[in-house]
């Protein structure tokens, strides 16, 4: 019986504890924010606030209220001075509203500083890549067409090459387009394309 009285006394100064620290940083993190002549916005997001809120978390590490025993005693346990819009009163409400605050002040910061970093890089970027060129063509001369050593060809144009008329090359012959009709009528429509004439 000593014996369970003497836990719930260490569970009830525990809980205590709990209390007055939460208090206390409420106050802390209110009188850091309300520094007049500036923005709360620009104040949370300074580099003092940042290190506050660290220390915050590794106060509440240190101070021993992430023990088991504590974040259960916390469900049990009614709140002696619960927050305004408090609806169960509990310590545990209460610890998880500052907690959670504490937590969106160190997400806001850490995207700050995300933004930050991104913004440097993009800096950095535009400093070290080279401005755009516009290349513009060259003056294009149209020159005769040449062969391989540089002689100019004549091309024919429109002419046919009477010296590859009706020679098969590839898979057709050269120039037999009128011829091509003849023939078939004269073989009984069977064609001779597959034949090679020398």
């Amino acid at each position: 019986d000593i014996n369970m009285s003497s836990l719930e006394n260490s569970r009830n100064e525990e809980m205590e504890a709990l209390e007055v620290w939460i208090d206390e940083t409420e106050e802390q993190i209110y009188n850091r924010a309300n520094v007049a002549g500036r923005r709360r916005s620009s104040i949370i997001l300074s580099e003092e606030f940042v290190v506050l809120v660290e220390n915050i978390k590794k106060d509440y590490e240190m101070k021993g209220f992430l023990k088991r025993r504590v974040q259960e005693g916390m469900d049990k346990t009614k709140a002696v001075r619960p927050f305004i819009s408090a609806i169960f009163g509990t310590l545990r409400e209460k610890n998880n509203t500052i907690m959670n605050f504490v937590q969106t002040l160190e997400d806001k910061q850490k995207e700050k500083k995300e933004a930050e970093v991104i913004k440097a890089f993009e800096k950095e970027a535009e400093l070290v890549t080279e401005p755009k060129r516009v290349i513009e063509p060259k003056n294009v001369v149209n020159k005769p067409p040449e062969d391989l050593k540089g002689n100019p060809l004549k091309l024919s144009g429109e002419r046919s090459n009477v010296v590859a008329e009706g020679l098969f090359i590839g898979s057709i012959y050269v120039g037999r387009e009128g011829q091509n009709d003849r023939k078939e009528s004269t073989m009984g429509g069977k064609s001779d394309s597959w034949r090679v004439k020398l």
